[in-house]
């Protein structure tokens, strides 16, 4: 028998619970081998000195201590039974629930109110913008004798002349450029099959004096990142704006644009 087969069973060897062979065995290698004498000697010595080690003793009122506990718990069960589960669910839930119903229901409550309230303008300005849509009018702007009709073609100076009041501090956008396309893009309308929910967004552009414009930062991303990708796309594709010298305005500008696509699937509100 090799040494680790002996420290494995030399356990059960002190306790005498191994089968007579094995224990035969066990003599033979004990004694050969000094090092599994000296365990064995080791652990004998170990049980000795358990064995003679003072049991400890319990308390006097441990069993009044316990008496007493259990009375108190025993009393705190009748002041307070046990809930079921289905209770326990419904105490648990109700303090958080009700909030949270209350508060939706009043807003479901001041939206219909809100809405209510409201429709007859949302209908008397649709039918405003789609009049505006049917006729050939001419729009006058707020620059004195000058006018811009919508059936001739706009171009890039007349058009900053009809913003002159304000294009210095706000560049004008140049009417025959792809950003401009593409705004004008969000107000045609869709296929039902195309529909397109309505999004917006807000972007800072850096605009140049030859009206090149460049994609600075956004400050609100849209739900639809395709709607900023064909922003930017715009910006690069040719000159945004008009040149600085038709606004009257610095040669860098820094701007915030908003952009705000709105889709209506009916003609009634």
């Amino acid at each position: 028998m090799l040494c680790e087969e002996t420290k494995q069973l030399i356990s059960n060897y002190l306790d005498d619970v191994v089968s007579l062979p094995m224990r035969v065995a066990i003599d033979e290698h004990l004694g050969e081998c000094p090092v599994c004498r000296a365990h064995l000697a080791e652990l004998r010595h170990l049980k000795q000195s358990l064995r003679s080690m003072a049991r400890p003793r319990l308390p006097m009122d441990l069993a009044q201590s316990i008496n007493e506990a259990l009375a108190i718990e025993a009393g705190a069960r009748r002041l307070n039974p046990r809930l079921s589960f289905s209770e326990r669910v419904t105490h648990w839930l109700r303090p958080r629930l009700m909030p949270y119903t209350v508060g939706s229901f009043a807003s479901v409550l001041l939206f219909m109110t809100v809405f209510a309230a409201l429709r007859p303008h949302f209908v008397a300005l649709h039918e405003a913008a789609l009049q505006s849509t049917a006729n050939n009018s001419v729009i006058f702007l707020s620059n004195p004798g000058f006018a811009l009709d919508l059936n001739q073609p706009v171009n890039s100076e007349d058009y900053a002349a009809s913003r002159a009041p304000f294009a210095e501090q706000s560049p004008s956008l140049n009417p025959k450029g792809a950003l401009a396309a593409l705004t004008r893009s969000y107000s045609l309308p869709r296929h039902p099959l195309d529909y397109d929910e309505a999004d917006d967004m807000v972007v800072v552009a850096d605009v140049f004096s030859n009206g090149s414009a460049s994609l600075a930062g956004v400050v609100q991303a849209p739900r639809d990142r395709r709607m900023l990708a064909d922003f930017e796309s715009a910006l690069r594709h040719d000159a945004a704006f008009v040149p600085a010298s038709f606004d009257r305005r610095p040669d860098t500008m820094r701007v915030v644009f908003s952009v705000q696509k709105v889709d209506v699937r009916e003609r009634n509100f």
